[in-house]
Order: C-alpha cells, then sequence, then structure tokens
C-alpha cells in the first residue's frame, strides 16, 4: 500500500496514533517517518530519530517479501535499556520508495504501558456505548418524525373538519375548544421540528471550510427585517468575521443567537443587535448582544439544557431547544458557548469555535 503524507487520514492513522508506529527504508534501514507515541517509547526526541537507522535501536531483521510479518525483537532505548518488543512490519511506499511501516508494540509493557492500555479499553468501550446510544437517537428521530406527526395530522385535520362541517351546530364554546386543539398540535408540530434539528446537529457530517460569518449575519439580518418590516431595529454587524466551521451549521447557529435577540428584543422601543469577535488570550471570541429583556444569571447553567425557559411562553414564543441546538453545533466544532446577561438589560452570548480560528479582514 502507499503511505502518503498528504492524505487527509494520513495525521489521524500515523501520526495521532497512540500506537508506536516509524517507517524505514526497505534497503538502507534509514527512518522515515516517526510518531509521537514511538518518540515517547524510544525516548528520542523526533530530529534524533530521524539521523539513526534501524541498527541504532539493536539487532532488528527486517522481512523479506512483500507479507506482512510479526516477530519479536529486543531493542534499546535511548537511556540505553533494553525491551522487548513485538514488531509489525507493513510493506509499503512511503515518499515513492519502498519501505516498511512498523507498529512496535512491548511485550512485558510497564505499569505506565498497562494503564495506557486500560484506558484504550474504556474508550473503545466508551465508544462502542456512544456508537450504539446514536443509534437509539436516530430510531427515536425516525418514530418522532413519522408515527408522531401522522396521529397529529388527524387530530389536527378532523379539528379543522369539525369546525368547518360542524360548527355552527356545537356552539361557540365547542368552536373555541376545537380552536384550542389545532393550536396545540401545531405547537406540538413545532416541538417535533425541534427536537428532529437537535438530533440533526449532532449527527450529521461536518465539512469545516472558511466561512464569512459576517454576511450570513447580515442575510439573516434581512430576513428577520423582510418578516417584520415595520419593527425599528439597529443592526451593527462587524465586517469581515470570519471562522474555519461547517457552513450549514455556522448558518444554523448564527440563526438561532440572532433570532433570538430579535424576539427578546422586541418590547424594546430602540431595539439593537450586534454581532461581533474579539480576541482574548489568543483565542478569537463570537459573540451576538441585544438590549432586549435579558434574563437572570441564577438561571444561566440551565439556559442550554432541552425545552428549558427562562420567560414565560406567553411573554415570548419559543420550543426552548434552539439554544441547546446552538451548544450542540459549538460543541460538534470543539468550542463553548456562555452568555451575559441581567433583567432588562440585554443579553450577550459568546462562543469559540475550537478549530484554527481565522482574524478579520483589514
Amino acid at each position: 500500500m502507499a503511505l502518503r503524507e498528504s492524505d487527509a487520514g494520513y495525521r489521524e492513522l500515523f501520526e495521532e496514533n497512540p500506537e508506536a508506529m516509524w517507517v524505514c527504508h526497505r534497503e538502507s534501514g534509514q527512518f522515515l517517518a516517526v510518531n509521537e507515541a514511538a518518540l515517547r517509547l524510544y525516548g528520542y526526541r523526533r530530529p534524533q530519530f530521524m539521523e539513526l537507522n534501524l541498527s541504532h535501536l539493536g539487532p532488528a531483521r527486517p522481512p523479506t517479501g512483500d507479507e506482512q510479518r510479526v516477530v519479536p525483537c529486543r531493542q534499546r532505548r535511548l537511556d540505553g535499556t533494553d525491551m522487548e518488543l513485538q514488531l509489525t512490519w507493513h510493506p509499503v511506499t512511503f515518499q515513492n520508495e519502498p519501505a516498511h511501516l512498523v507498529l512496535a508494540r512491548l511485550l512485558d509493557p510497564t505499569p505506565q504501558a498497562q494503564d495506557q492500555a486500560r484506558l484504550q479499553r474504556q474508550v473503545t468501550e466508551q465508544l462502542a456505548q456512544l456508537e450504539a446510544a446514536h443509534r437509539e437517537l436516530e430510531a427515536f428521530s425516525y418514530s418522532v418524525s413519522h408515527d408522531l406527526r401522522a396521529p397529529l395530522r388527524h387530530i389536527d385535520g378532523f379539528s379543522h373538519a369539525l369546525l368547518d362541517d360542524y360548527g355552527e351546530m356545537i356552539g361557540s364554546q365547542g368552536q373555541e375548544y376545537l380552536i384550542r386543539i389545532c393550536q396545540a398540535t401545531g405547537k406540538m408540530a413545532q416541538l417535533i421540528d425541534a427536537v428532529l434539528q437537535l438530533v440533526r446537529a449532532g449527527r450529521c457530517e461536518l465539512e469545516p471550510r472558511e466561512v464569512d460569518l459576517s454576511v450570513k449575519a447580515q442575510i439573516i439580518a434581512l430576513e428577520l427585517k423582510h418578516e417584520e418590516p415595520g419593527r425599528p431595529v439597529e443592526f451593527e454587524i462587524d465586517e469581515g468575521i470570519k471562522a474555519e466551521a461547517d457552513p450549514k451549521l455556522a448558518r444554523q447557529l448564527l440563526e438561532i443567537l440572532i433570532s433570538n435577540a430579535w424576539k427578546f428584543s422586541s418590547k424594546t422601543p430602540e431595539a439593537r443587535i450586534r454581532f461581533g469577535a474579539k480576541d482574548e488570550a489568543g483565542e478569537r471570541i463570537y459573540f451576538v448582544s441585544d438590549n432586549g429583556a435579558g434574563f437572570d444569571m441564577a438561571y444561566a447553567e440551565k439556559l442550554f439544557t432541552v425545552f428549558h425557559r427562562l420567560h414565560r411562553a406567553d411573554e415570548f414564543e419559543g420550543s426552548g431547544v434552539g439554544l441547546a441546538i446552538a451548544q450542540r453545533i459549538v460543541t460538534r466544532h470543539g468550542g463553548r458557548i456562555w452568555a451575559e446577561s441581567a433583567p432588562g438589560q440585554g443579553a450577550t452570548f459568546y462562543f469559540t469555535l475550537g478549530r484554527r480560528q481565522l482574524t478579520m479582514d483589514n
């Protein structure tokens, strides 16, 4: 097989692999690559190791031919101590040269290596449990999207049919009951949609690339103004704010935060909404702020909990899922999200995206 440093999976499969691995030239034995785990195992720094060949580590006889071999071997660390290893030799092509990719594993592991192996087993078990939970979540979302929607449509449809065909017979009180039933089914349908968005935000494949967050924020602001043209809201959107993120999820994240600012400033006479970014301790922090209703920071820990609301439904409508979706999007990008607020003094939501941060254009 060909092992290419330009491959997308090279770093994950080789450089960041917890198993000690190195690559040597098939004929000269000169080392061509080594990962961090191998450097820790042998005790060398990378420049030192790359100047060596097989003979410096002790007697090792590379297999001949193009077949994989697993052989025991005694080799030396930099400090001169010996260790019993099992070397797994894979013939590969590396940098257009015939080479061996070698996995080095201790036969008599130290306590530290035993702890590492135990930790790896725990991680493997946890990953399996997480994958099982994801499958259950997918099954649940399928049930929600199909099994629950059908009876809701029936309730809503027959309620409207009763209103249209028998409205006069059931009187004003009966009509009011049916209207409330229709409103409740509509609310339930919105909650189902919100839960499905939460599931999709955690399961969709990330495709990170450079995203102009300023442009996305400006588009969202225009859409909100188009929906409510009579509202005098002042938007302040800093230009040239970019980040490395999945474009669809970045759009959804900004839409949630800016729409929340729009909603909770609806009772403010001179509403203002701002989107910007700042650098603190070498970290790029993005924020969306408003001068709306705000909230009590005593309840901030529950802010990103599904279905948790800091305001009554008759004050501000909403599903109570949006901020949970926002947190999931940020977490999937390796970032964090938090808020600062006070009742009647607006709110500011801060978030990072974890990956390589891009600065504002000058």
